[in-house]
This record gives C-alpha cells, structure tokens and sequence, in this order.
C-alpha cells in the first residue's frame, strides 16, 4: 500500500501547488483548519518529505505572502479560522524550525486584540474552543505568555459553570443548534465540554494547579462519565450532547473527530495521564479499543475522507493511539481507515479524487479540517511513520 500512498500524497501537493499559482485572487479564509495557513502546514511537512528545494521554495514564497496579507486581511479570531489558529501555528512552525519569521513589531497589538476578542466571547459566555474564547487561550499556552488571559478564561469556565458540589460535577450550557434552538449540554471534542478536558489539563500540565482548575478537571470528567450508555445496547458509549429544552430522539453518536466516543476517549485519557488517574484513563482506553470493532457504515456513518468527519480522522486518532500505548489493535484499525481513505478518493472531477459533503452536495475542499491537505498530512505522516507532532493541533496531544 505505501505505492498507492506514495502517490496520492503526490497528487494532493500537485493540486495545492496549482491552487498557490493564483494567489492574488481573493483569499476567503487564511485560517488553520478552514483556510490557507491549514494548507501551508501541508506543504511545509511535504517540502520535507519530498526533498525537493523546489517545493521548499515555492512553499517559503507562499509562507512569505501569506504572512504579509493576513496581518491586514484576517479580521477573525477563532482558532478555526482566525488569528488564534493562525498564530498557534506560527509558534508550532517556529518550535520545529519551519520558520524564522519575526512578527514581534506585530505581536503586541495581534495579542491584544485577541485578548479583547476573548473577553467580548467571556461576555457571551461563549467558550467553544473552535470559534470562541477557548481558542485564545489555546493559542496563549502554546506560548507560555499572558497568564493573565488564562486566569480570566478559568474565572469564567468556574463563575458560568453549573456545579453539583455532592456529585462533584461541573457542566457547562450551550446552543446545540442555533437554527433550531436547540440548548444543552456539548459532550463533543469540536465545540463541547471535552475539548474543555482537555484544555485544563494543559492549564495543568503548564504549571498551573489552582485548586479551582482542578475541581473543574475532575467535575468536568465526573458529568461526562454520569452519561455513559450500555455500548452493548446502544453500540457506543456516550451521545453526542444532552438537549434539556425539548426531548428529542436518541440520535446514534457517529465515529469522528468532531463528535461522538473517539474525541471524548481521548479527553478522558489526557484528564487521566494529567490527574495520575489510572480510571479515566482506563475508561477512554476502553472507549477508545471497543471503537475498533465499528467499521461499516451503519456503525460509523462514515462516508468520505476529510480529518473532521472523514476515514483521515479516524486514522489520524488511532494512529496517535498506537503511538502513545504500543497496542498492536490500533495499528491495525489505523491501517484499515488508511485503506478506506484511499479508496475515497473516487471523483473523476475531485481534488486527487476526493469531495467533501458540505450543504447537501459534494465540493472540493483544500482545506486542514475537511479537505485534501488534512488528508495529505495524515498520509504523509503514515508514509514517514513518524511520530505525528502536529495533531496537537487538533487536541489529541
């Protein structure tokens, strides 16, 4: 298989570099996950890979263009598709001697306004990590700078949270839906409470162990866990989310990066290792092991390849399962949804054969999140079998 892999990667950096040549067109989006930063990190890792200084200096150019339009063109501040990604990523690229870019002219105001983005979210009470205050202070750990920022992130999770003080359980309220109105509680990984799991367990693992971070850790975990389902009943552990405005029905929880047991398995391993919790991390092994059995549709809904929804995100997880335990069944499945992530690639007219379903059609899509360099780089990684640093991006590490 590593021909067929071989060449795929090959044909997905040849799409990206046809899309570069027309640059100064209107850019839609210069975020991580959704724009042309996602697509950058693509191309530094297949620069090296390829050995090729053509592509590293086409790569370098288009580094070098980008940074100069996104300082005046990026008017967001997500993590997904704004300046807390985009500047998460810098320091990623700067750690593993990508870049020696110098923004430090810039860097006052871009955190500034970050911070008062953060705050304008903390007034929403607004924390999803994706689009709200949580990327920011994502974006400030990696950095090691503005504890202020941080302390004001954990004030607020522990002033809005609802607190069950005898469960010792800490749960946190959002629209589900906003469409529909819908308000509850997110158990999810992409917008829900464990994506903040995991990031007060970072808040710990930088140094930070106030006793309101930890009380928030294990009450957080504790509301999770008080909703585990009979897997042999349900054929998963955990719902996507809790609706408490109107009942709905039981909606099957898919296998993905976004929602469903792979993200909050994860959660529950990373609360363990930073708790010295030998249960939670037992529990989300469990999650995480009994997920390899689901593999046709029905039991993953799973029909495309992109890292979000798609083949690329399981692999990509169970890969970074393999590479933390050693556990040959995680090897295994890692290789099978590397399989299927090749066999997506299916559309005459699509990117290196590949389409993403997005509003009731299939579209191409370049993008990290949902697109050809997400796929590209879980490929790459798995080609080179190296140890797959960048999916810290992604809060698997």
């Amino acid at each position: 298989m590593n021909e067929l892999i071989k060449q795929k990667i090959d044909e997905i950096a040849e799409c990206i570099f046809k899309k570069i040549e027309n640059t100064e067109e209107e850019i839609e989006s210069f975020g991580l996950y959704s724009g042309e930063f996602g697509i950058l990190l693509f191309l530094f890792f297949y620069s090296r890979y390829s050995k090729n200084e053509k592509h590293r200096l086409i790569t370098e150019d288009y580094a070098e263009r980008l940074f100069y339009r996104f300082l005046n063109e990026t008017k967001r501040h997500t993590f997904c598709d704004g300046l807390s990604g985009i500047l998460y990523l810098f320091e990623f690229l700067r750690e593993h001697d990508f870049i020696d870019m110098d923004i430090s002219d810039s860097q006052p105001l871009l955190d500034n306004y970050l911070i008062a983005r953060m705050r304008h979210n903390i007034q929403q009470s607004y924390y999803d990590f994706m689009h709200g205050a949580l990327g920011v202070g994502l974006y400030f750990l990696k950095k090691g700078t503005n504890p202020e920022c941080i302390r004001e992130l954990i004030d607020y999770l522990y002033q809005t949270a609802e607190k069950d003080t005898g469960a010792q359980i800490f749960k946190w309220e959002s629209i589900i839906d906003y469409e529909k109105n819908r308000i509850g509680y997110n158990l999810s990984l992409s917008h829900g409470i464990s994506s903040i799991i995991i990031f007060l367990s970072r808040v710990v693992n930088s140094g930070e162990k106030n006793t309101r971070v930890l009380e928030m850790l294990s009450g957080s975990v504790n509301y999770v866990l008080s909703h585990q389902k009979d897997f042999m009943q349900f054929g998963y552990y955990f719902p996507h989310y809790i609706i408490t405005n109107f009942q709905e029905p039981v909606i099957k929880s898919r296998l993905a990066w976004c929602y469903g047991d792979l993200g909050i398995g994860m959660a529950l391993w990373q609360a363990g290792k930073t708790f010295d919790n030998s249960g939670w991390k037992e529990m989300g092994l469990k999650v995480l092991i009994q997920s390899t059995h689901r593999q046709n549709y029905d039991e993953t809904l799973i029909s495309e390849a992109g890292i979000c929804h798609g083949s690329a995100g399981l692999a990509m997880i169970y890969r970074r399962k393999y590479i933390e335990t050693g556990r040959d069944e995680f090897k295994t499945v890692a290789y099978f949804w590397l399989s299927q992530t090749l066999k997506f690639s299916q559309f005459e007219d699509g990117l290196a054969g590949y389409k993403s379903f997005m509003k009731n059609e299939w579209k191409w899509a370049y993008s990290l999140l949902t697109g050809i360099a997400g796929i590209g780089l879980v490929l790459l990684s798995c080609m080179e079998d190296n140890k797959q640093i960048w999916d810290e991006m992604f809060l698997l590490s």
